[in-house]
């Protein structure tokens, strides 16, 4: 389930620059946007990261110090992300970051009243001068994306789960929530390797993955880690969502008509996120409810 993580800390406050300008050239200023000393350290203030959620929150924040802002939302590919509220009667101005003369995303700017053409000329400014650092932060975040990915299933990795789950826990440890941790093992696996060969074994992950997928939440986050082995992370999941998030997953699974045709059927261990759990004791306590399901003579849930 491919989205940009939330579960991300940002401490940007602090104004780029002061719109203050000693009276001398005031008049100029005014009808000029921005000067080459505040578009400077605006662009430093964009090149401190190259975390895509982390560079476009920062860009949402200096607009806001600058302008009369109330909402950014910004297109590209298959995803968007969106900063501030809707008002009434907002005022929209919408931009295109260009790349090799196509547009690599859509920006919707809303204001709460009518640029004045000063700030239209800061706006235009600072959009031109972030689609930059945009693009970089862009390609970077496609590369770590295809890096924590399971080649095969297009399911996170190892390392993805690694990365979500520190996040969740220090999330859920903020917040006091819940969430929970499923993990699940193919039943008999190896059986259709041996019968019919790796490549009808493939077929069978893929299935297997896409079936996890189409039954969890839009918010949770589906895992590979290698093999035959498979794990979920379900978001401000109690004992009761969490219950039946694996009971969907194990019904969806037994009913899958490509896994039917190799028999194939699946283990779940599950459990839910304590307070003052280590994200290893956690998958630790997970894996045992696991263990415990193979030892009861499988296509079963135990939960811990």
């Amino acid at each position: 389930m491919e989205q940009l993580n939330p579960f991300y800390d940002s401490n940007v406050n602090e104004p780029y620059f002061s719109l203050e300008e000693p009276e001398q050239g005031l008049d100029h200023a005014q009808n000029q946007g921005l000067t080459q000393t505040q578009l400077n350290k605006f662009i430093l203030k964009l090149l401190t990261t190259i975390d895509l959620p982390k560079l476009t929150k920062l860009y949402f924040q200096q607009l806001q110090n600058t302008l009369p802002m109330s909402e950014l939302k910004i297109q590209f590919e298959d995803n968007r992300l969106k900063f501030g509220r809707p008002v009434k009667n907002a005022h929209l101005k919408t931009l295109n970051c260009i790349q090799n003369n196509s547009p690599l995303a859509v920006m919707d700017y809303s204001f709460t009243q009518p640029l004045s053409l000063r700030d239209w000329q800061i706006l235009q400014q600072m959009h031109m001068n972030f689609c930059f650092p945009f693009r970089n932060a862009l390609e970077h975040h496609k590369i770590k994306q295809f890096a924590m990915k399971d080649f095969l299933t297009s399911l996170g990795n190892r390392a993805s789960y690694n990365d979500t789950i520190v996040r969740m826990a220090n999330h859920s440890r903020r917040r006091q929530q819940p969430f929970g941790l499923i993990i699940l093992d193919i039943d008999n696996f190896k059986q259709v390797n041996d019968a019919y060969g790796h490549q009808e074994g493939d077929k069978v992950l893929v299935a297997f993955a896409n079936t996890i997928l189409q039954s969890l939440r839009e918010s949770d986050f589906a895992f590979r880690f290698g093999g035959d082995e498979f794990c979920c992370l379900l978001p401000e999941a109690n004992n009761q969502t969490n219950n039946l998030i694996s009971e969907r997953v194990h019904h969806a699974i037994g009913s899958n008509l490509i896994l039917q045709q190799h028999k194939i059927s699946c283990s779940i261990g599950s459990t839910t996120y304590r307070q003052n759990d280590s994200h290893i004791g956690l998958f630790s306590r997970a894996d045992e409810a696991l263990y415990a399901a193979k030892q009861a003579g499988k296509n079963c849930i135990r939960t811990a």
